[in-house]
Order: structure tokens, then sequence, then C-alpha cells
């Protein structure tokens, strides 16, 4: 039986016994309490010495998260993996039953600015993905080809199709190149959402986003350790696609004719 240390203390203990008056009041008490203890235990778990220095209440006077639990979703956060601020706020008034893992990677498609929220070296690239390639003639159609063409200089009938190219052959010859040349089959797969990453890879409109319309995955140790390896791995290549877009974007026309020449080659070598 839990100490009873002081008068405070007992109250709160009082106020995690609520009256179960039907099935789905038993039913949410009893996955809010699931929830609060795997919380406090991944705390112990994961983040040992921030528990043993942790001042926060252990309890919620609600339904709630307690003080400790939002600190310990705080360390994932700080620590781990991203957890969005409006989920971090939100999280004070509902629980999170689940791990949210909102969208991290290049959503341009359902993007309330389409491909104006990208930038310029994201824009130049779009012939090369397929996704791109396909709003561009499809979506956009005349107009997608003409706005390439007058932003860019070049008209798509002159870069090969993606259908065209051998990916697998691109990314061995990307291999052989210097950075941040060999880094466009990273950033083509950002575009078209085929990185193999939950982070990158989730395309999420802006009216499922405010819904949490997203992948979510249970609180358990596996689970927390494989979003954290994952964001590892999403952060690097979000790095090398980052530096490479910034390098097309410091001299577009010569750097982008690189690309091309890499581009081109995959189907020479066929």
């Amino acid at each position: 039986m839990a100490a009873i240390w002081n008068a405070k203390s007992a109250l709160q203990i009082l106020q995690q016994c609520q009256p179960i008056i039907d099935f789905k009041s038993a039913l949410d008490y009893l996955l809010a309490k699931l929830n609060t203890y795997q919380l406090l235990s991944l705390y112990q778990q994961l983040f040992p010495l921030e528990w043993e220095k942790s001042q926060s209440e252990l309890y919620s006077e609600d339904e709630n998260h307690s003080p400790k639990e939002l600190e310990f979703i705080s360390l994932v956060n700080e620590h781990l993996f991203p957890i969005d601020d409006i989920i971090l706020e939100g999280a004070y008034e509902e629980r999170l039953y689940q791990i949210p893992v909102s969208p991290k990677g290049i959503d341009w498609q359902d993007h309330e600015e389409g491909i104006d929220a990208l930038r310029s070296g994201w824009q130049i690239l779009l012939p090369l993905s397929q996704s791109g390639r396909w709003w561009l003639e499809s979506v956009a159609g005349d107009e997608g080809e003409s706005w390439y063409e007058c932003t860019f200089g070049y008209r798509l009938k002159d870069i090969s199709h993606p259908e065209q190219t051998n990916f697998k052959l691109l990314k061995t010859l990307a291999r052989r190149v210097a950075p941040p040349i060999s880094d466009l089959p990273t950033a083509l797969a950002l575009l078209d959402l085929k990185t193999g990453n939950i982070w990158l890879d989730q395309s999420v409109c802006c009216e499922s986003y405010w819904n949490h319309n997203f992948e979510s995955k249970p609180w358990t140790i596996e689970d927390i350790k494989f979003l954290a390896s994952e964001w590892k791995k999403a952060s690097q290549l979000l790095d090398k696609a980052c530096e490479l877009i910034d390098w097309i974007e410091s001299e577009p026309n010569t750097n982008f004719s690189h690309l091309l020449a890499l581009w081109n080659l995959t189907l020479h070598l066929k």
C-alpha cells in the first residue's frame, strides 16, 4: 500500500478513485489509468536521472495528464523525436493515448500553397521526381510546363521522364560522385515520399493535420526506440537534401546541369 505522507498526498490518492456508473465510464477510467502507468513507467526507464530529480506532481486533479506525465512527454520531444507544439499544448487538455508521428517530410502536394511552398531548389527538381513530373504534366497541364520553362529555362520534353530512368542505377552512380550531387536520389525520394522512413513518407492535408489524422504508435519502449532511431535517420536525410538544395540555389543553371548529366547517364548505361 502506498505510503501517505501528508494530507495533500492523501487527497491526491483519493482523487484517483472515481464513481463508475456505466460500462463506458469504466472503460474510460481504465484506459486513462493504463495510459498514466505506461507514461510514468517509461519516464523511469528512459530518463532515470530526470525522474529522480523531478519535483512535479505524480497525480492529476482531473482526467488529464499529470504534471509528471507532461514532463515526460516534453523530455521525449526534447531528446528523442519531435512532438509538434500544437500537440504538446493540446496534451494539457486531452490525453495522448498514442505517440503522434506527425509528417516531417517534403509533403508539397497537400500543402495549401502547393509548389509555392517549395524553395526554388526543390522546384527545379520536380521533373526528375515521379510525383513532380505527374503534377507538372497532368495537374497543371500546359500551365505547368510553361511555368517550368519560364522559371528555369528548361523544357520538360528535354528532360528524361522518371519512368525512363533506372532509379537503382541512379543511386549506384550517385555513390560514386561527391556530395552534394550524390544526394540527388535522397532528394527525389523525399519529393516522392518514398524514403521508407515513417517520419518522411506521410502525406497529410491541412484539415487532417488539425484533426491529428496521421500515423501513431503505442506508448511502448520498443516503439519509442524505433521512432527515435527513425527520426535520427530522417534528420540525416533532411540535412543531406538541404545541402543539395542550398548548392543548387547558389548557381541554379550551372549546378542543375550537373545533376542532369548524372540523370541522363542512367539512360546511356541501360
